[in-house]
C-alpha cells in the first residue's frame, strides 16, 4: 500500500495526473490504476471528478492526512537508520563507573565533542555491576568500568588505563609528615573507605587479609569525593585512585604516604561492550578513539 499512498500524495499535491506521473517516473495509466486499486482496497471513493480534474472528497481528505503522516514517519525512520551508519552523527549511550565519570571521562568527552560536534552523549553512572547490567539490557552502547566481574562473560573488554592506588592523609598527619609507612602502621590508623562490595574496598580488604591485620574503619561511604574531603579534614587515612586525588595532592590538600613493604596495587579502567548485536557507527568510532586515548603513563592525550 505504500506505493499507492505515495501516488495519492503526488496526485493531490501536483493537482495533475500528468505531473504526478512525471514526478513518480510512471505512466499516466499506471497512476490512474494505482488510485483505483487504493480505492478498491479501502472500499471508498477518494476523488470527485470535476470535468477533467480530480478533487479530493471527504474520504480522500482523511486518507491523504494519514498518508502524509505515514510518509513523515517513514522518512524519519530512514533518517534515523542512516544516522546509525554515520559515525559523525547520533547519540552515544555510555555507562561509566564513578571514577571514570567524574575524573577521567569529562576531558575526553569535551575533546571528542569539539572534533565531532554532531555526536551527542547520554552518560549513565553507577557501579561496575550496574553498568554491565545496563549494557545487557541494551540501555547503553558502551561501558567504562573499574572492575570486570565474572558476570561480564558476554562482554568484550579493552583495558584503557592503569589507575594506581595511593595512600593519602591530611597534610598534618604524622605519617604524612614522615612520607612513608609500613602496612602495620597505616592499617592500624583510622581509615575512611568505600562501602563493602565495591572493587576498591575489596582491594583494601585483600591487603589487610594478606597481612593478617584487622582494619580500623572510621567511616564508610560510596562517594570518592566524600572520602577525599573526610581525609582532608583529618578523619582518617584512605587508599584512593590517583585519578581522583591528583588535583588535591597537587594543591597540597592531601599528602601521599609511600608504603615501604608492599605496593597498594592499581585498578584497571576497562571499556566493555556486548559481544552480540550491532553497535551504532557513532558509538563504534568513539570506542575506537577511547581505546587509544591514554598513553602508557596514564596521562590523557
Amino acid at each position: 500500500m505504500d506505493a499507492w499512498l505515495r501516488t495519492l500524495i503526488a496526485v493531490v499535491e501536483s493537482s495533475s495526473l500528468v505531473q504526478a506521473a512525471e514526478q513518480l517516473h510512471l505512466t499516466q495509466p499506471t497512476v490512474t490504476r494505482q488510485l483505483q486499486q487504493l480505492e478498491e482496497r479501502l472500499g471508498v471513493k477518494l476523488f470527485d471528478r470535476m470535468g477533467k480534474r480530480l478533487v479530493l472528497n471527504r474520504a480522500g481528505t482523511v486518507v491523504y492526512r494519514y498518508a502524509k503522516s505515514h510518509q513523515g514517519l517513514h522518512d524519519k525512520m530512514r533518517d534515523e537508520l542512516s544516522a546509525l551508519a554515520d559515525a559523525d552523527v547520533g547519540t552515544v549511550y555510555l555507562g561509566a563507573g564513578l571514577t571514570p565519570s567524574i575524573y577521567l571521562l569529562p576531558p575526553v568527552l569535551a575533546a571528542y565533542r569539539r572534533q565531532h560536534p554532531r555526536v551527542q552523549f547520554q552518560v549513565t553512572s553507577g557501579s561496575s555491576k550496574e553498568i554491565a547490567a545496563a549494557l545487557q539490557r541494551r540501555e547503553i552502547d558502551l561501558g567504562v568500568v573499574t572492575t570486570v566481574g565474572e558476570d561480564m562473560v558476554d562482554c568484550w573488554t579493552i583495558p584503557l588505563l592503569r589507575d594506581e592506588l595511593l595512600l593519602v592523609a591530611a597534610p598534618g598527619h604524622p605519617l604524612a609528615e614522615r612520607g612513608r609507612a609500613s602496612r602495620s602502621e597505616w592499617m592500624s590508623e583510622p581509615l575512611v573507605l568505600m562501602r563493602r562490595g565495591s572493587g576498591l574496598r575489596r582491594i583494601v580488604d585483600d591487603l589487610a587479609r594478606s597481612a593478617g591485620v584487622s582494619l580500623t574503619v572510621a567511616m564508610e561511604t560510596d562517594s570518592l569525593e566524600s572520602i577525599s574531603r573526610l581525609v582532608q579534614l583529618g578523619v582518617g587515612l584512605s587508599c584512593l585512585p590517583r585519578s581522583c586525588v591528583a588535583d588535591d595532592v597537587a594543591e597540597g590538600r592531601l599528602r601521599v604516604i609511600q608504603p615501604v613493604d608492599k605496593e597498594l596495587g592499581a585498578r584497571t579502567i576497562t571499556l566493555i561492550g556486548r559481544r552480540e548485536g550491532n553497535m551504532p557507527a557513532c558509538a563504534g568510532q568513539f570506542a575506537s578513539v577511547l581505546a587509544s586515548w591514554w598513553r602508557t603513563s596514564g596521562e590523557p592525550r
